[in-house]
């Protein structure tokens, strides 16, 4: 339960004047009282609810799950004692086995309500903010009811499957002075904020000329439905087919197969590191491997078109690497392309990204940031500390053949080529535990979240794009107009430079970009 004055009881007693200022504006008057516990409902507690239960609410203090919905009952049945271990803050054992001193703990923790239908819990007054990871069908409804109720929206990626759901998204969060944080969760690993900064403040990765990206699975992707399993009637309300209930991304009509349950996981990443969206896509796919009855492909390859012009925040000078072109030549617009796959018949690459610059590139998965320098800056480093060949011995020369030039300073530190960073760190959480701590920090900072609305909407584009890319069997120009509002949006591109240079959290003077290289002015 809520600890002390929560806001709800403060806007009680500050009075319907207060109140209706709140809302008239769109402007929280009081942050979320500091020393109250978050209160959430959890909507869809299948795999992705119980997982952000189990890796994400367990490991925030602040945070209390009141109450569950979900259309199946299994799930209820589930997760009902896993939301209990949540708030007694208890992560289950791989065993499964609790000691017990936790099974008291268990037992004496918050109880949540359950109910099948989400509006329900929209109307429970104890509900401070919802978790939303439901199919990406029913993702636009229930956000916005969310936000109509008054509650703080945390809803799963990809946010909506249509331009027309994703402004109206937009549109009511500046209506209402709310926002919604969206789960794309790398964007809270410390390796991939290391390698923005790395990107932004270090300039190591220089100009980015090329993205490829990958998610490959050997696997059916089809989850069993319970044998001679009869619905309830509370149910059968809300489930139609309990196949297409259970393997809803398996089919076009309601998820977007790949493109929609893989592709914007990296596509994001994409759009983060370049500070843009695709100017246009071409999308090829197929479903010629499982063919079991789904009408989702089954492999995907997609081309993303990145038009930078010199006035967008990602747009990077670059000095002259040859006398035949001139620093105007050199910092025309140009175009960076991004090249992605998702195949359900070989695993051999796994999932990660390359990020392809002129001084270098950064590999990066949930696991992984590592850092790659391009030959050519390692000679240059190299270069400038040591004295021209021609006055060398031929001993001196030796030596610099023999060394290669292999390192070159990074902060405090040095990077080899191939070095995973923040690799020997031991207290580095998953990346859904980082996401939910922000989420309660913008909820008492009443900001917008770093993943807000607007990285919701910028992503989903990308896999509307391809998707009709995909249908029309022709490249889909993305028109700025669809992510163009007349009304201030937060920013889609936002990072955390505390990683920085030596691999901590902390705050620190960002190291100055090299003199032959650096960001244009917006």
């Amino acid at each position: 339960m809520s600890e002390g004055l929560n806001r709800r009881d403060f806007m009680k007693t500050a009075g319907v004047a207060a109140s209706a200022f709140t809302i008239a504006s769109g402007f929280s008057l009081f942050s979320y009282a500091q020393n109250s516990k978050v209160q959430v409902g959890c909507i869809g507690v299948g795999g992705q609810g119980t997982f952000h239960m189990r890796e994400g609410l367990t490991k925030n203090d602040d945070i209390v799950i009141v109450g569950i919905s979900d259309v199946y009952y299994p799930n209820q049945k589930a997760a009902k004692p896993m939301a209990m271990l949540a708030n007694a803050k208890i992560y289950l054992p791989e065993n499964g086995k609790l000691s017990d001193e936790e099974k008291e703990r268990a037992k004496a923790a918050y109880e949540p309500k359950v109910t099948y239908d989400y509006r329900e819990l929209l109307s429970w007054p104890e509900v401070d903010a919802v978790v939303i990871a439901t199919p990406l069908h029913t993702h636009a409804e229930i956000a916005m009811a969310a936000l109509d109720a008054g509650k703080y929206v945390f809803c799963e990626k990809t946010l909506v499957k249509t331009v027309e759901d994703g402004r109206a998204l937009i549109q009511k969060c500046h209506d209402t002075g709310k926002w919604i944080q969206v789960g794309h969760q790398r964007r809270y690993n410390p390796k991939y904020n290391l390698g923005m900064w790395m990107t932004y403040d270090a300039n190591l990765v220089g100009r980015i000329t090329h993205i490829s990206a990958q998610w490959h699975r050997n696997v059916q992707w089809r989850r069993p439905v319970p044998k001679d399993y009869v619905l309830n009637e509370e149910e059968k309300k809300f489930i139609d087919d309990l196949e297409k209930h259970l393997n809803w991304r398996l089919y076009d009509e309601i998820s977007g197969g790949l493109f929609t349950e893989l592709m914007t996981h990296q596509t994001d990443i994409a759009n983060w590191f370049l500070r843009a969206v695709p100017s246009r896509v071409y999308a090829t796919a197929g479903l010629d491997y499982w063919r079991d009855g789904r009408t989702a492909d089954d492999n995907i390859v997609v081309v993303f078109e990145y038009d930078m012009k010199r006035s967008m925040p990602g747009f990077k000078t670059i000095k002259p690497r040859t006398t035949l072109m001139d620093e105007s030549t050199a910092n025309r617009n140009h175009t960076v392309r991004f090249i992605y796959s998702s195949i359900l018949a070989n695993a051999k690459k796994g999932a990660s990204e390359l990020i392809q610059g002129d001084r270098g590139t950064l590999e990066l998965s949930e696991g992984v940031c590592k850092f790659y320098p391009e030959p050519w800056v390692l000679e240059e480093a190299a270069a400038a500390q040591q004295k021209p060949a021609e006055q060398m011995t031929a001993e001196e020369q030796a030596q610099r053949t023999a060394s290669g030039g292999s390192m070159r300073a990074f902060g405090a530190a040095a990077v080899t080529e191939g070095e995973e960073l923040l690799k020997d760190r031991t207290d580095l959480k998953i990346p859904d535990a980082y996401q939910f701590a922000a989420f309660i920090e913008a909820i008492r900072g009443g900001k917008p979240p770093r993943n807000n609305q607007m990285v919701g909407f910028t992503t989903a584009l990308t896999a509307i794009a391809a998707m009709k890319s995909r249908h029309e069997g022709k490249p889909v120009e993305i028109d700025p107009a669809w992510y163009t509002f007349d009304f201030e949006v937060p920013s889609f591109y936002d990072y955390d430079p505390s990683w920085g240079a030596s691999g901590h959290k902390e705050e620190a003077a960002p190291a100055p970009a090299p003199a032959e290289q650096g960001n244009a002015p917006a």
